[in-house]
C-alpha cells in the first residue's frame, strides 16, 4: 500500500485553539491509500474512504461538526 501525505504546509507549524505549549509533532491531515483518499483524526484515527481531496475535506467538516468543534480552518 502506498501512502502519499497532503496537506497545507503554511500552517502545519502553528498552534491549535488553546495550545500554550511546545507545538507537538504532526502529521499531514489528509492522503491517498489505495486510490482512495482519507483524513486522520487528532487520535490518529483514518476516516475513509472518499473518492477524492474535495469529499475527505466535507467528511473532515461533518466530523467536526459532529464532534462539536465549531472553528476549521481546513
Amino acid at each position: 500500500m502506498r501512502v502519499v501525505p497532503i496537506g497545507k504546509q503554511s500552517t502545519h507549524h502553528l498552534p491549535r485553539q488553546g495550545e500554550d505549549n511546545a507545538i507537538p509533532h504532526r502529521s499531514k491531515r489528509y492522503y491517498t491509500a489505495n486510490a482512495s483518499w482519507f483524513f486522520n483524526t487528532r487520535e490518529d484515527e483514518p476516516q475513509g474512504p472518499f473518492k477524492n481531496l474535495g469529499e475527505a475535506k466535507e467528511g473532515l467538516k461533518t466530523y467536526l461538526r459532529r464532534c462539536g468543534i465549531m472553528h476549521f480552518n481546513g
